[in-house]
């Protein structure tokens, strides 16, 4: 998985699941977006998507109706804003290949100026992950910024898709001034009814929120979901999440209450996830740039509660686990076999009326490390413990599970039991490394930050972590034992 306040998380969902504010307008007639002070008539054949968090100038997504949910979607029209004066059709051009580097485009021409924006129309190709698809752009470049609209689909739809992103880019109206938000004004009243913290927060993330996306609000999270009206789905997940939160929460108290809101994103199906920005070979992420836990339903039937042991909710288990340490650490990046044993070891939640009340072994992963073939490309325990992320993720089929072996054997053995260094490791890798970040910090703020004396300090925080938890260990000794229990089967 990706890189990955705590109030009470007596996990009492307040507020249920509330549709968010608004309703889709007709398709074909102009539809406004009066915060963003334009509007435009949108095709019929697509519904708005969820804006990916970290897509710089991205204002508005639209994505095929009823598209495959095993790929991403086959046409998508986007809305960016240009901020700043003097953007022109050179700048516009500049922008394309930065925002789609491998785009070949060629300037047409366009419709006449009007409300005060000159026309910079431009199409071609671009491809993704090996596969040729078509771009076409059509700016309205003005005094202070460009609106752009952007349609992308898939080669053999291109004649169409064509015709189709012409008339939606010619109907672009522009309004002399934004009008009042309303969809702002109905999320403040919801949240200014309630006593939930991350007020400010949780209307932000409710202003963001495509046309059919639900809201189940928790003391300190956001679970937003995109899928049947009546699915106990949401509700379902909320609970599992704060119950594997309140566990986390006795195993690796936090030494100050969480100040961030916690928000998980169930995507309808594959598809979604997908176009998201979610990677193909996974279930689900967190973002630690905005917070956010995603992942989608990866049954193949959708219907009725999520199965606890299923692989939607194991996922949901384990990035919890990242999102947890994130808020709980100080935003501090940790070697990354804790991070991802940890998180596996926590996927293994077993839950029962709310709470976690074991964390079940994941024996395949243990028996796979035994294969002979397996074993063989298995790290060194002192070379895993300071391995790179980068080194880490290239090797990720063996060093995943090694990383769970290694932090279940730690939390669970007889051995570590009998060992204080050895059963504190973990405890004392987390206390550690979130004291030297927040020392690091504090350097930065009066020496200056630069990428270069950032990396330094994520280092050295990561060195002093290490080096506390291990500090009275013998490490090939925990090695030894460790492949003895392996191979014991006592996981």
């Amino acid at each position: 998985m990706r890189a990955f306040p705590l109030l009470i998380l007596g996990a009492l969902i307040v507020g249920g699941a509330a549709s968010s504010p608004g309703r889709s307008p007709a398709p074909d007639r102009l539809e406004k977006f009066p915060a963003l002070g334009f509007g435009f008539e949108r095709s019929a054949r697509l519904e708005a998507r969820q804006v990916p968090p970290e897509s710089e100038g991205l204002l508005l997504l639209f994505a095929t109706k009823n598209a495959p949910n095993d790929r991403a979607a086959p046409c998508t029209h986007r809305v960016y804003r240009i901020e700043g004066p003097g953007v022109d059709a050179t700048a516009v051009r500049a922008w394309v290949q930065g925002t789609f580097p491998t785009a070949d485009v060629a300037e047409e021409r366009s419709v006449r100026e009007r409300y005060g924006r000159s026309p910079v129309r431009l199409t071609g190709r671009f491809v993704v992950e090996d596969l040729e698809r078509g771009l076409f752009v059509h700016a309205w470049t003005g005094p202070e910024d460009a609106v752009v609209f952007v349609g992308e689909c898939e080669e053999g739809l291109y004649r169409r898709e064509r015709r189709a992103f012409d008339r939606a880019a010619s109907s672009f109206r522009f309004f002399d001034q934004a009008e009042v938000d309303l969809g702002r004004k109905q999320w403040e009243a919801r949240y200014r009814r309630t006593v939930l913290p991350f007020e400010a927060e949780r209307i932000e993330v409710g202003v963001k929120l495509a046309a059919g996306w639900t809201v189940t609000d928790t003391n300190s999270a956001m679970v937003l979901f995109h899928g049947p009206e009546h699915s106990p789905v949401p509700r379902q997940l909320a609970d599992a999440m704060m119950a594997v939160r309140s566990r986390l929460r006795v195993d690796l108290p936090p030494d100050q209450e969480v100040s961030s809101l916690a928000v998980v994103r169930i995507c309808r199906d594959r598809g979604e996830y997908l176009t998201y920005g979610g990677s193909p070979g996974t279930v689900g992420y967190f973002n630690p740039s905005v917070g956010e836990l995603v992942l989608y339903d990866a049954r193949t039937n959708p219907e009725g509660p999520i199965p606890l042991d299923h692989p939607t909710a194991r996922t949901l288990y384990h990035e919890v686990c990242h999102q947890y340490l994130h808020q709980t650490m100080s935003a501090a990046t940790p070697h990354t076999w804790f991070g991802e044993g940890l998180a596996e070891y926590y996927a293994g939640a077993t839950l029962r009326s709310g709470r976690v009340v074991g964390v079940d072994p994941l024996e395949d992963k243990l028996e796979y490390l035994l294969r002979p073939d397996v074993r063989a490309q298995v790290p060194p325990l002192g070379d895993l413990l300071a391995m790179s992320q980068s080194a880490f993720y290239g090797n990720a089929a063996v060093c995943y599970p090694f990383s769970y072996a290694l932090v279940r054997f730690l939390e669970t053995s007889s051995e570590a039991r009998g060992r204080r260094p050895w059963r504190e490791v973990v405890e004392r890798y987390h206390e550690g490394l979130r004291a030297a970040w927040r020392d690091e910090v504090e350097e930065l703020a009066l020496r200056g930050i630069s990428r270069r004396s950032y990396d330094v300090a994520v280092r050295r925080s990561k060195e002093r972590a290490l080096g506390a938890a291990f500090e009275e260990v013998d490490v090939p000794e925990l090695e030894r034992a460790l492949w003895s229990w392996i191979a014991r089967g006592e996981g």
